[in-house]
């Protein structure tokens, strides 16, 4: 049986995924990650960060960008889906609101309340943002060690 999960499966865990590693190539072509909340819709992976954040300077430089969602702890729990493809601006404004909408949806019961952060989050986080859904552009990674046959 194999490990790979199938195209059902993969809108399932992506649907349910809670933090997307999020990977774009810095000016010296070296990998820089970070976690980001995201939302899955319509078969792409839609994020966002910081206008001036380095995410967004590296995306304008290279568009090719990797992200993966991932669960489990035990070796025998892990499952993941990782998508290579290029980062799209959404500039579309009704695909941009419904990407806010979801957004704030998905995560809602999870964010600090604005009044009970610092003045210089709140400074950061009221910057402007940029909008990028992942065009997948190679054959998906997936796997799940559950579907391993233990003897």
């Amino acid at each position: 049986m194999p490990v790979t999960l199938d195209p059902a499966e993969v809108d399932d865990f992506l649907a349910k995924g809670h933090t997307l590693v999020f990977t774009t190539i810095d000016k010296d072509g070296y990998p820089h990650s970070s976690p980001l909340w995201y939302v899955y819709m319509d078969g792409n992976i839609y994020v966002r960060g910081r206008a001036k954040s380095q995410k967004a300077a590296n995306i304008a430089r290279n568009a090719n960008v990797c992200g993966l969602v991932e669960t489990g702890e035990l070796w025998r729990e892990l499952k993941a889906v990782m998508i290579r493809g290029e980062a799209e601006e959404v500039i579309d404004d009704d695909e941009l609101a419904r990407f806010t909408q979801e957004l704030t949806d998905k995560y809602a019961d999870f964010r600090e309340p604005q009044q009970n952060l610092p003045p210089r989050t709140q400074q950061h986080y009221s910057t402007s943002s940029r909008h990028w859904k992942i065009i997948p552009k190679k054959k998906l990674a997936t796997w799940d060690n559950r579907k391993i046959r233990l003897e």
